[in-house]
């Protein structure tokens, strides 16, 4: 049972708010009308109230990288319901404004889906939803940094670091995927032990990561060690073409958000929150016997 004082944080990523194979709201709204979405954005519309139903009020909310799929130049934008970022950031906002945290927080993902030119949509969607000034940077404080093309103070950066009950998050979107289930824990791995070699360099050895939170790779594996808990984090977007180019084995991504609790005693509880086989998309399959 959780105590008063226990602190929930909820963990989202990879929403991809703009590709036909991603979570959007029931209506998003385009330049002189609206999308419909299809029958694989409904589903995923569908995991993500039941996500929002489960935690509706978490403490803490943060977004590791990723709520939009930007102009996807690659694919020419074939894939693609919209490819203008205003329309992409302001469907992942009427998603994002279904929660209710006490603290909102987001980091920055690829360049390739969150950059405009020069401009990082992800800090304009920030600003939107009133997140939380910092700067992931050498103590910087953030409300005296300037965004050099925005010229205001920051509200996203590379990596996030920050403590719940005396226990410090290090938060950030990038990792190596690997398709393979057998060795996605290996980056993971590799990541946290690392993380040990920096103890004492980008922070105080007492203020060294407890929980190293990744996603990028849209799985979700958990690695544990005697002193650190270590998680990526599912997405909201299934494979599209791109990923397909290797075959289907080792695409289907995990599709949901990651809990974790802090009690004031220090205890950490992981809480997946992540759809079943049996409520995951299905393909099609089409009968040909007669």
């Amino acid at each position: 049972m959780r105590s008063k004082q226990s602190r929930n944080i909820l963990f989202l990523s990879d929403l991809h708010v703009g590709s036909a194979y991603s979570v959007c709201s029931p209506n998003p709204e385009l330049k002189g009308g609206s999308w419909n979405p299809n029958k694989l954005q409904k589903k995923l519309y569908d995991i993500w109230c039941n996500v929002r139903d489960s935690i509706p009020n978490p403490h803490i909310l943060v977004l590791n990288g990723e709520p939009c799929d930007g102009s996807n130049a690659k694919q020419i934008g074939s894939e693609s319901w919209t490819t203008v970022m205003r329309e992409q950031l302001d469907d992942a906002a009427k998603l994002l404004k279904m929660y209710k945290p006490k603290y909102f927080l987001m980091t920055r993902g690829s360049n390739y889906h969150v950059h405009l030119g020069a401009d990082n949509q992800e800090e304009q969607l920030a600003e939107k939803l009133n997140a939380v000034h910092y700067s992931g940077y050498l103590e910087r404080d953030a409300k005296k940094i300037v965004d050099p093309n925005r010229n205001e103070p920051t509200r996203t950066d590379y990596y996030l670091t920050f403590s719940v009950h005396g226990k410090v998050f290090s938060v950030t979107h990038h990792i190596g995927f690997n398709r393979w289930f057998a060795y996605r824990t290996t980056a993971l791995a590799r990541e946290m032990a690392d993380m040990e070699f920096l103890r004492g360099r980008y922070w105080d050895n007492e203020h060294t990561p407890s929980v190293i939170v990744r996603s990028h790779v849209h799985y979700f594996v958990m690695v544990r060690f005697s002193n650190q808990f270590g998680f990526t984090t599912p997405a909201f977007k299934m494979p599209d073409s791109h990923l397909f180019r290797g075959g289907l084995g080792g695409t289907a991504p995990s599709l949901g958000a990651v809990e974790v609790i802090i009690e004031p005693n220090g205890h950490i509880l992981i809480e997946p929150h992540i759809v079943s086989n049996i409520e995951y998309p299905k393909h099609k399959i089409i009968d040909l016997t007669n």
